[in-house]
């Protein structure tokens, strides 16, 4: 037992340690960074093009089966882990080369194409992760440990997005909201050294994701059985032939269809149609992560005692109402912005919890690798199919009562109305749920 818990306890020093510099690798160098959104912009993409940047950091999810498939063989997972994650972080020290093509369009498909890859070999050792972790953490807490590790490296990456999201808007033309302390600027915060800045910090962002790796290295990883290539397709088949396992599928296809539906264009409008600074729309991700950080012990808590189910339908009503927050919003007046950030953020880290744990808590021991697996590439498909859709039939801006909606107003209605209608495929699954030394169904 005592050996049981040494184990725990260093999984999750650890576990934190190299969160906090793969977490400031992510804010700063993934998909969905606001740093590649203004790095975008600045490159001049289309809708069509943030809608299929948007689409292939979910559609990368498709590539975590191969995590199944190259572990199956081998008796730990440590060493694949790491080299196929580390792999996939330095190709982000190769996004800045984006800026140096003559032809801009060619630049931009270069970047989609890099980030795609990256993403893709990153969803491998991220699915290999979960199952390490999983083997070390027991069902009981797991949502504690998430909550308290998601908590720790959200602000983590606040810190570090408040700082280098500073440091960007000094290259605006205005200097930005913080301009003011700089009296007599410098000659290197011209505007026209703003891509260059951002080059860097994608370089930064590369070093500090591969540190993170390093100190991985010292988590425990217990041998795992080898398995033969019959047992693997036996582990996709019993999956798939798992009733409840096809309702949480079915649940998951279609919330993460809902969620696809404009989560392309949240920051471009911010950007562009609100005309807010990096600053600013660093301030709405800090009242996010602030409401996330306060939420994410009550959710661990909730998420342990009441279950993945009721937590998600709590997730799922908060889900539509946000949008609609956004219908109201002009470059004049986006105050509602700052209390909608608070409810997203609450709302995003309960949902991240229970998403992870969802899967693994319906798969039993020994099946939470393949069925986190299954889940994540089915739902990825299906967020991508979503945000391209949306590229694609980009809504021209509609009259709703004596206003006009932009278009990614009108998509943003869209997606909160089908989101709220996927409480219907969850009230079709039944998860066992452990409240002290009872069990319960819901």
């Amino acid at each position: 037992m005592r050996q049981k818990k040494f184990l725990i306890s260093r999984t999750y020093r650890v576990s934190i340690k190299e969160g906090i510099f793969a977490q400031i690798y992510g804010n700063l160098a993934n998909i969905g960074s606001s740093f590649i959104t203004k790095f975008m912009v600045l490159l001049g993409a289309t809708p069509m093009q943030f809608s299929i940047l948007s689409s292939l950091g979910q559609v990368s999810a498709v590539f975590q089966p191969l995590g199944v498939a190259l572990t199956h063989r081998l008796k730990k997972r440590k060493k694949v882990c790491i080299w196929v994650t580390g792999i996939g972080r330095f190709l982000s020290f190769f996004i800045g080369a984006a800026w140096f093509f003559s032809d801009r369009r060619m630049g931009i498909i270069y970047l989609l194409v890099l980030l795609f890859v990256s993403a893709g070999l990153q969803a491998i050792g991220g699915n290999i992760w979960i199952a390490w972790v999983s083997d070390l953490i027991p069902q009981t807490i797991r949502g504690r440990f998430f909550a308290r590790r998601n908590q720790i490296l959200a602000f983590a990456g606040l810190i570090a997005g408040y700082f280098f999201g500073y440091c960007t808007d000094l290259f605006e033309k205005n200097g930005g909201l913080l301009a003011r302390f700089f009296p007599n600027p410098v000659v290197i915060f011209n505007p026209q050294n703003q891509p260059f800045f951002l080059i860097l910090v994608f370089i930064i962002a590369t070093i500090l994701g591969i540190i993170s790796l390093f100190i991985l290295n010292k988590q425990p990883d217990r041998k795992y059985r080898v398995q033969s290539d019959w047992a693997l397709r036996e582990k996709f088949s019993e999956a798939f032939r798992n009733k409840n396992f096809r309702s949480l599928l079915f649940f998951g296809i279609w919330w993460m269809l809902a969620t696809g539906v404009g989560s392309a264009f949240w920051g471009p409008f911010m950007l562009k149609k609100l005309q807010m600074s990096m600053i600013q729309l660093q301030t709405y991700n800090t009242l996010s992560i602030i409401s996330s950080l306060l939420a994410y012990s009550f959710w661990g808590k909730f998420i342990d005692r009441y279950g993945n189910k009721t937590a998600m339908s709590i997730c799922v009503a908060l889900g539509g109402f946000n949008p609609m927050l956004w219908l109201f919003l002009t470059p004049q007046n986006f105050s509602l912005l700052w209390f909608e950030a608070l409810s997203s953020g609450f709302m995003w880290s309960g949902n991240a919890i229970a998403t992870t744990n969802f899967s693994l808590a319906i798969a039993g021991k020994g099946k939470e690798q393949t069925y986190s697996a299954i889940y994540g590439a089915l739902g990825g498909i299906a967020m991508m199919c979503s945000t391209l859709l949306t590229g694609v039939f980009f809504p021209a801006p509609q009259k709703l009562g004596n206003r006009w909606l932009e278009p990614e107003q009108v998509v943003f209605g869209i997606g909160g109305i089908l989101r709220w209608l996927s409480i219907i495929p969850l009230l079709f699954v039944r998860e066992k749920v452990y409240s002290g030394m009872k069990k319960k169904y819901n």
